[in-house]
């Protein structure tokens, strides 16, 4: 117990008259248990200690002459919120301790003092007060982590994103983002998130491809029991957990008309009934919408609402691909290095130029994700504490052309090598669809599933 206290830096106020010798014997067992312990007697003191030190505890005197416990508390939780209290009277009555209670108190005790007794309730409010220090210390990180000066990008194309996403971050407005797959999409909600208003609110993110469409309605909505079968209990939708804060919609081009529709209302009226309900919600969330698909030539198709489209194109914030954004290469080598080794306790120093010539001359068809699972794979394999360009991965000395269809191949690669770089790459310039793949690399789909099952 003394070990986690010290770790959380624990210090413990105890408030009492002056001259109560009721309160010596706790003061010295929390002592011998390793307590950081602060005195006041008055309310005065008590005020000026909180001011100007971190203090975790309160132990009071319910009945102090110069003060009111309830004052006290309110104007405690005013300076300190987090700071919990615990109560001491002489006489306690269930009205006094609801009262103390419903204002913030943690706990409400009778003398005279079980010191045992004590140390068990603050071991339970220092676990609440552990937990508020890893969700401050989480939240400071996610701040850190999505402060605008920490996004990588020191070409003018990122430069310009980052001053609208600077001037929009702090404005209640939805914002679409499009760019291409591994462009940072969801990184830039992220910032826009903590760096608004609603940044102490739920930044809640929904995949919309990765759902059918009565499961994603579910997903957004929730639903009641019996709603559909399966059903067995009632569900929170993702509107309803983020109000107050952000809902981000990736991939908001793959929803079916039915969810747009329902999607439409949400945003105009601000209320939904979660799927098999009849009662109406009220949410206040901005929407981040995000795809790398072409919106308007959905429209023109009519697979995409018009109207919905304007509502969710607010402020349109298009992400360049990483081969618009060369000069950020080296950047973002070495932020990735950096991360790798702090993450993985890898001891990378640097990288070569060689294999800095080819990160540039390659095309990155999967953006910056693309360059990340490069960079780490390098690192996995470097056997110095640099990386060379033998440890990049062999696909990126197959570069093909910008606006070809053939492949740049080295002499000393194996028929099998090439085989499955051209495949991959085939593929991957295909979005994955093999039908359209085996289609341009001239074989049968069947043929395709074959090699790739052998592959």
């Amino acid at each position: 117990m003394v070990k986690e206290r010290l770790e959380l830096n624990v210090t413990i106020l105890v408030v009492s008259e002056k001259g109560d010798k009721r309160w010596e014997k706790l003061i010295a067992y929390l002592k011998s248990k390793g307590a950081v312990i602060q005195s006041a007697s008055t309310a005065k003191e008590t005020y000026d200690i909180l001011k100007k030190h971190h203090v975790n505890i309160m132990i009071v005197d319910y009945d102090l002459s110069d003060i009111k416990g309830l004052k006290l508390l309110k104007r405690t939780k005013s300076l300190s919120p987090h700071v919990e209290l615990i109560f001491l009277s002489e006489k306690v009555t269930v009205s006094k301790a609801i009262e103390a209670m419903r204002e913030g108190a943690y706990d409400f005790y009778e003398f005279p003092i079980n010191s045992r007794l004590i140390i068990a309730v603050i071991e339970k409010a220092i676990e609440k007060q552990s937990l508020y220090v890893e969700k401050t210390e989480l939240e400071r990180r996610v701040r850190e982590r999505f402060d605008f000066g920490k996004i990588i990008g020191r070409s003018k194309a990122m430069q310009h994103v980052i001053e609208i996403v600077a001037s929009v971050a702090p404005k209640n407005v939805n914002i679409l983002l499009t760019g291409e797959t591994g462009s940072g999409k969801e990184m830039i909600a992220n910032a826009i998130h903590y760096n608004s208003r609603r940044a102490v609110k739920p930044f809640i993110k929904v995949n919309c491809a990765a759902f059918s469409e009565g499961v994603l309605e579910s997903e957004l909505f929730g639903h009641e029991r019996g709603a559909f079968t399966g059903a067995i209990t009632k569900r929170v939708g993702r509107f309803e957990l983020a109000d107050g804060g952000t809902i981000f919609l990736d991939e908001i081009g793959d929803i079916s008309l039915s969810t747009q529709i329902k999607l439409l209302r949400v945003i105009q009226e601000k209320e939904f009934e979660r799927v098999g309900g009849n009662e109406t919600i009220k949410v206040d969330v901005r929407i981040i919408a995000a795809t790398h698909q072409d919106l308007k030539r959905l429209i023109e198709e009519k697979k995409f609402r018009e109207d919905l489209y304007y509502r969710l194109n607010v402020v349109y914030i298009e992400l360049p691909s990483l081969r618009q954004r060369k000069d950020d290469i080296p950047l973002l080598a070495s932020f990735f290095i950096n991360k790798f080794n702090e993450e993985k306790d890898y001891q990378i120093k640097g990288i070569t130029n060689e294999a800095m010539q080819i990160l540039l001359n390659y095309q990155w068809p999967g953006n910056v994700r693309e360059m990340e699972n490069a960079i780490e794979s390098a690192m996995a394999l470097a056997e110095k504490n640099i990386i060379e360009a033998k440890y990049l991965p062999s696909f990126l000395l197959l570069t093909p052309p910008r606006d070809s269809q053939f492949y740049q191949i080295p002499q000393d690669y194996t028929f099998r090598e090439i085989e499955k770089e051209i495949i991959r790459q085939v593929l991957e310039k295909k979005g994955g669809n093999q039908t359209k793949a085996a289609k341009m690399l001239g074989i049968g789909r069947r043929t395709l599933q074959r090699k790739l099952k052998e592959m």
